[in-house]
C-alpha cells in the first residue's frame, strides 16, 4: 500500500468526520431530559433515537462498505457529510419527535459510509507499525464530539433549545465535508491493481459477533450516563454534562496511550489486549451502578475508567480488521460494523424501556456488565483468525 503525501491531515479529516457522523447518535442521550419535558417522550422513546442512528448504520454497512470499494473514500465521507449536515438541519427546523427519527435514520445510514472510508483512506496512508494510533486517533473524533456535545448540550438545550444544538452540528459538518474534499485521497480498492480485494478469512464472522456484545455492553455508558447521573444521583444537567465531558476528555488521552502501547506489543497481542480492556470495562460499569450506594465520586470513576478502556478496545478493534483483511479493508469493515451498530441499535433503546419498566437502572447496568462478560470469548475466538503481513 502506498501512503499519500499528508498522513497527518488524513488522520486528522477522518476523525472529525468520525465523530460529526456520530453527534446525532449522541446527542438525544445528553439532552434527554429536556427532550422529553419539551416533546413528551419517554425514556424507551429516546433510546429509540439513539438506537435507530445506530441500527440503520448497522443495516448499511455492508453495503457501505460495497459503496466505499466501488466510488472511494473520499466520496464516501464527503456523502456522510451531506447526509449530517441535512438531517441535522431538518430535525432542527421541523423540531418535532418524528423528524428526529427521520435525522437519526438518514444521519444514521450515512454513518455506514464514514466508517468505511475513513478505514480505507486510513488503511492506505499509515503504517502497520503506527497503524493503532492511527486508527485510535481517528476513534478519537467520537468521544471529542462527545465531550464538547456533552459538556455544551444539556445548557444550550436548557437556555435556547436542542434546535440550536442541532443547526450547530449541520454547519460543522459542512465545514468537515468542504475540508474532506480537499484533504482526503480518492481511494478505491476495487481499482487497486496493487492491492485487489479479496474474500474476507475462514472465522471472520468473529469479528461481527464481538463487536455487537462490545457496543451492545458499553454504548449506555454514553448515551445514559448523564440522564442516569441527573434522576438517580440527583446531579444537575451542568454537572452531569460535564463528568461525561471530563470522562471523553480522558478517556482520549488513555486510548491514545493504550494505543501506543498496543503497537508496540504488534498484531498478535491486540486481540488480547481487547479481552483485556473489556474485563476493565464491565468493571468500570460495576463501579457506576454501586455509585447510588456509595455516592457521586464512585460514578465519576467509573465513567471516566470505562469510557478510557471502551475507547482503547474500540481503536484496537479497527486496527486488527486491517490486521486480518488488508486486502478487503471496506468489506472487513462492513461486516464487523453491522455487528457493531447492530448492538448499538439494541444496546440504548432496550435499556432505557428496562429503565422505564422497573423504575430503576440497576437491571439495565446489570445486563450490560454481563453482556461484556459475553463479549471476551468472542473476541478470543476472533483472535484465530490469521494475520495477514503487508
Amino acid at each position: 500500500m502506498s501512503g499519500p503525501d499528508r498522513p497527518v491531515g488524513v488522520v486528522a479529516i477522518c476523525a472529525a468526520c468520525i465523530g460529526l457522523g456520530a453527534a446525532l447518535g449522541f446527542i438525544p442521550g445528553f439532552v434527554a431530559t429536556a427532550l422529553r419535558d419539551d416533546l413528551g417522550i419517554s425514556k424507551g422513546q429516546v433510546g429509540l433515537l439513539v438506537g435507530l442512528h445506530f441500527g440503520c448504520t448497522g443495516v448499511g454497512s455492508i453495503l457501505g462498505g460495497r459503496l466505499t470499494e466501488r466510488f472511494g473514500a473520499r466520496n464516501a465521507v464527503i456523502a456522510d457529510m451531506a447526509a449530517v449536515m441535512v438531517a441535522a438541519a431538518f430535525a432542527a427546523a421541523i423540531g418535532s419527535y418524528w423528524s428526529l427519527l427521520v435525522a437519526a435514520a438518514m444521519s444514521g445510514s450515512g454513518y455506514a459510509l464514514v466508517n468505511a472510508g475513513t478505514n480505507v483512506a486510513m488503511a492506505h496512508a499509515v503504517s502497520s507499525q503506527r497503524r493503532t494510533l492511527a486508527m485510535s486517533i481517528k476513534t478519537a473524533g467520537v468521544p471529542a464530539m462527545a465531550a464538547i456535545t456533552a459538556a455544551l448540550g444539556p445548557s444550550i438545550a436548557n437556555r435556547l433549545s436542542w434546535q440550536h444544538l442541532l443547526w450547530g452540528v449541520a454547519a460543522t459538518a459542512a465545514v468537515a465535508g468542504i475540508a474532506a474534499a480537499l484533504v482526503l485521497e480518492n481511494d478505491r480498492p476495487e481499482k487497486d491493481r496493487s492491492a485487489p480485494t479479496e474474500r474476507l478469512p475462514a472465522g471472520f464472522v468473529w469479528f461481527p459477533i464481538g463487536a455487537f456484545l462490545l457496543i451492545a455492553g458499553s454504548q449506555p455508558l454514553y448515551s445514559w450516563l448523564v440522564a442516569y447521573l441527573e434522576q438517580s444521583l440527583d446531579a444537575s444537567p451542568g454537572t452531569a454534562g460535564g463528568i461525561s465531558a471530563v470522562a471523553s476528555v480522558l478517556g482520549v488521552l488513555a486510548m491514545v496511550l493504550s494505543a501506543l502501547r498496543s503497537d508496540r506489543l504488534g498484531a498478535d497481542r491486540r486481540i488480547p489486549l481487547i479481552a483485556a480492556l473489556l474485563i476493565a470495562n464491565a468493571a468500570a460499569i460495576a463501579l457506576v451502578l454501586l455509585a447510588t450506594q456509595f455516592g457521586l465520586a464512585l460514578a465519576v470513576l467509573g465513567a471516566v475508567l470505562g469510557t478510557a478502556v471502551q475507547l482503547s478496545a474500540i481503536g484496537t478493534m479497527h486496527a486488527t480488521i486491517v490486521d486480518r483483511a488488508p486486502r478487503a479493508v471496506a468489506r472487513a469493515t462492513g461486516a464487523t460494523m453491522t455487528g457493531y451498530y447492530l448492538g448499538a441499535l439494541v444496546s440504548p433503546t432496550a435499556f432505557g424501556i428496562i429503565a422505564d419498566a422497573t423504575d430503576t437502572f440497576t437491571w439495565s447496568w446489570s445486563i450490560t456488565i454481563a453482556l461484556l462478560a459475553l463479549a471476551i470469548p468472542a473476541w478470543l475466538a476472533a483472535g484465530r483468525v490469521a494475520i495477514v503481513e503487508t
